[in-house]
């Protein structure tokens, strides 16, 4: 090897360990960044002809082991659907309250019930029809607040859904941009590098949302497709289309005629969870959020109605009070009306006081013990309307309609059934949920540990990296020291 040859050599080892100082000095300083992924310099023997001309650094390369990020961005999907809905039930759990908490349906009816029985006992009683009336009026409520919580919720979800479709978009033209700009850049400058982590941020915010799939292409660009093999980023932006309802009404349900609630499209393509087509999403926020609004809260919504209805009707029966008008309602009524079987849902939205017992709509609450139809009172110590009112809570009849239920239940025994019902969807989802998220959480230590910085390594690095540069500034000064001798002879 020549002198010239020795000194080129040892000017690269120079450069590459100057790249790699700079490497080691960013990976230290990006340590606690987030979405930062840990650099690592690759160099070659650089052959010029066919003799070795010291080192190149062919690429700086970012430490990702994309098996295990895909792998990860999967249980994020399945993490973001299983979070969505394990909230939304301890929502609904919490609100509808369960048999010995104290508070919700159950414990409302419970009172309403121990209320008549106390009136039964002394019918006589102002303070305790009053009682009955202050009973059977927050039993109104619970039914009205909760058929209000679920149209909340349904409008919450329909309205978190079109904020998920405007950042996925976003976030594809952004993906968009930034294919251009790593296309066009040299991988050794590192700028690349950084690029890439901003990509891989973006595409990891997607997954949580929906499910997606990334495919490498020429120039460093990647393509973004759904796990179903719908195309959202092809060179250009395949954007998610979606309209938000704005207000939803117990009536509206998807799919159906004349309902105002959006699907999810990708041009003519439906990615609308929870239908039957093969590009449905199974997976990911969005597809949480369509399941509340579209069976979680309605199957919800259904089971209300049922116990609203299934109480209007009890109360409505004509040989439970024989002074009101055939076909009247009891003192449950449906907005004032008696009940419609073909007009089920939003019952428990509509479910309502007969204003005939009503102090506050020019009512008497003496007509609980003598009538709806009373014009005069009547025997104060007459019982036979409110034990027909027991009789008619406590009777076993066929379950609600809207409810899952099996068999013949009393008011009581439906509500518990119904209370038992979230309770047990509740704990089902919050363990799907835990296991999910653990699924999560191990891949994303796993993805850690291969991408992280190691600064203790790193620093370890520096040393090594410090005794190649030194040792290449001795190769030049050895030759320096050559070339003075040989200038000298």
């Amino acid at each position: 090897m020549s002198l010239t040859q020795a000194l080129s050599s040892a000017n690269s080892g120079l450069a590459s360990s100057s790249r790699r100082a700079d490497v080691a000095a960013s990976n230290i300083a990006n340590a606690s960044t987030p979405g930062y992924v840990r650099r690592n310099v690759i160099t070659s023997e650089n052959v010029s002809g066919s003799q070795g001309n010291g080192v190149r650094v062919s690429a700086i390369e970012r430490a990702q082991d994309m098996a295990i990020s895909r792998l990860r961005r999967d249980a994020d999907s399945a993490a973001g659907r299983s979070s969505v809905i394990a909230q939304a039930y301890q929502t609904l759990n919490t609100e509808l309250g369960s048999p010995g908490d104290g508070y919700g349906l159950f414990a409302t009816l419970e009172n309403f019930e121990a209320s008549l029985k106390s009136l039964e006992a002394t019918p006589e009683s102002a303070a305790l029809q009053n009682a009955v009336f202050s009973a059977a009026n927050e039993t109104a409520h619970q039914f009205n607040a909760l058929s209000h919580i679920v149209s909340s919720m349904r409008e919450t979800a329909d309205s978190n859904i079109n904020r998920s479709v405007q950042k996925v978009n976003d976030s594809l033209y952004r993906l968009q941009e930034l294919n251009t700009q790593i296309s066009g850049l040299n991988e050794l400058s590192g700028e690349g590098a950084a690029l890439e982590d901003e990509r891989q941020r973006l595409i990891n915010e997607i997954s949580e949302i929906i499910p997606i799939k990334d495919i490498p292409r020429d120039n460093g660009q990647v393509d973004i497709l759904t796990s179903s093999g719908v195309y959202l980023l092809s060179g250009t932006v395949k954007e998610l289309s979606f309209e938000r309802a704005g207000v939803i009404t117990e009536t509206d349900r998807f799919g159906e005629t004349g309902s105002r609630l959006s699907g999810l499209f990708v041009g003519e393509q439906e990615l609308t969870p929870g239908t039957d087509g093969r590009h449905a999403l199974q997976s990911g926020s969005l597809a949480g959020e369509f399941a509340i609004r579209d069976s979680v809260a309605t199957d919800f919504s259904d089971s209300l109605d049922g116990l609203a209805a299934d109480l209007i009707t009890r109360f409505s029966d004509d040989a439970l009070d024989p002074t009101k008008a055939a076909g009247a309602p009891g003192i449950f009524t449906d907005n004032g009306a008696a009940f419609d079987p073909v007009n089920l849902s939003g019952a428990a939205s509509r479910f309502s006081l007969n204003s005939s017992i009503n102090p506050n709509a020019g009512g008497d609450v003496s007509r609980l013990r003598d009538g709806l139809g009373a014009t005069t009172p009547g025997n104060t110590g007459n019982t036979s309307i409110i034990t027909a009112m027991l009789d008619a809570m406590n009777a076993p009849q066929n379950a609600p309609a809207g409810t899952k239920l099996q068999g013949q239940f009393s008011v009581m025994g439906a509500t518990a059934g119904f209370t038992s019902q979230i309770g047990e969807q509740t704990l089902r989802h919050e363990s799907i949920n835990a296991s999910t998220t653990a699924r999560r959480d191990i891949l994303s230590d796993t993805e850690l540990s291969q991408s992280a910085v190691d600064t203790d390594a790193e620093l370890q690095n520096l040393l090594v990296i410090e005794q190649a540069y030194a040792a290449n500034a001795r190769v030049i000064q050895t030759i320096g020291d050559m070339l003075d001798r040989l200038m000298q002879l």
